[in-house]
């Protein structure tokens, strides 16, 4: 089923969705909360065909708030696959923004990797390559477009579980049509701590889809340690950041694997799940692979 309203719908449509949505959440309850972040609070509603979609509840009180509502509703809007989140519709009340969404049972990934309470949920190594496999399969669509949509924000926290733990990238606030020049101009570094490409903080103006592989090869790291990107971590005696430790164990040990201190191989061909993670984190976005390869390579891990 899709419902959608644009920016461009009838008032009396508008007018008899939102009366729809806001007795779907029991007129935006705290109770139907279920997240929230910088673009606005998120709700769970039950429509009245037994429909369940989350709701997100934005308040544009300038351009860029506008902005950011409209490259949800241009990029979403536009593009179906099953590991991106379903936008269903757009509607708006006075000043308030309502964006809904197809509901998933489970809430973000950052919350099933850090809260001691749920963790167990993907404590197998499969689970957890099934969702890295999952979101490089909805980037490399994203990319693949005849015209790539960047989406400049991937994060664990943009990432929505489901019933059976299979991710959806959500989130597209930042997002951005790319031109015939494959970047896009923007100007500011745009994104979360931790996952920016170095790159965007030397102050680049020019997004491309390299840096989404290297936000990507973060989520990487942080699926596969579940340590948190601003956590320290120690290597010969030597506190370092995640990414440069998991550098270190790449060189020093999971490429060689005659090394008897291999810690982190867990499962088979660990290794080689490192090793393209640890590509993707490239300083030089011209020597980090297309998502593209990232899925080719990922597929033939067993």
């Amino acid at each position: 089923m899709l419902i959608y309203c644009s920016f461009g719908t009838s008032m009396s449509y508008q007018t008899s969705m939102v009366a729809e949505l806001r007795r779907a959440t029991k007129d935006f309850s705290p109770e139907m909360m279920i997240g929230g972040g910088s673009f606005g609070l998120v709700y769970r509603g039950l429509l009245s065909n037994g429909m369940s979609v989350a709701v997100k509840k934005c308040n544009a009180v300038g351009f860029p708030d506008v902005r950011a509502i409209r490259a949800e509703e241009e990029t979403l809007g536009k593009v179906q696959h099953p590991h991106i989140i379903k936008l269903l519709g757009h509607c708006q009340w006075n000043s308030t923004h309502l964006l809904f969404y197809e509901y998933y049972a489970n809430s973000d990934l950052y919350s099933w990797l850090h809260d001691e309470s749920r963790r167990w949920a993907v404590s197998s190594w499969e689970t957890r390559f099934r969702i890295v496999k999952g979101v490089a399969d909805g980037l490399a669509y994203l990319h693949g477009l005849d015209n790539p949509i960047i989406h400049r924000d991937i994060k664990s926290e943009n990432v929505i579980l489901d019933s059976n733990f299979e991710p959806h990238i959500a989130h597209f606030g930042l997002a951005r049509w790319m031109e015939a020049s494959h970047t896009h101009v923007t100007t500011e570094p745009d994104g979360s701590v931790g996952y920016i490409p170095p790159e965007y903080l030397a102050g680049s103006n020019k997004a491309t889809t390299k840096g989404d592989v290297y936000s990507f090869g973060i989520l990487m790291l942080e699926i596969a340690t579940r340590r948190r990107l601003t956590q320290l971590t120690t290597f010969d005696a030597q506190k370092m950041e995640v990414v440069e430790w998991v550098k270190m164990m790449v060189v020093n040990y999971i490429v060689d694997p005659s090394n008897p201190n291999q810690q982190l191989v867990a499962a088979a061909n660990l290794s080689h799940y490192f090793k393209i993670a640890w590509y993707c984190v490239i300083n030089e976005p011209q020597y980090r692979p297309h998502m593209k390869w990232v899925v080719e390579r990922l597929n033939e891990i067993r």
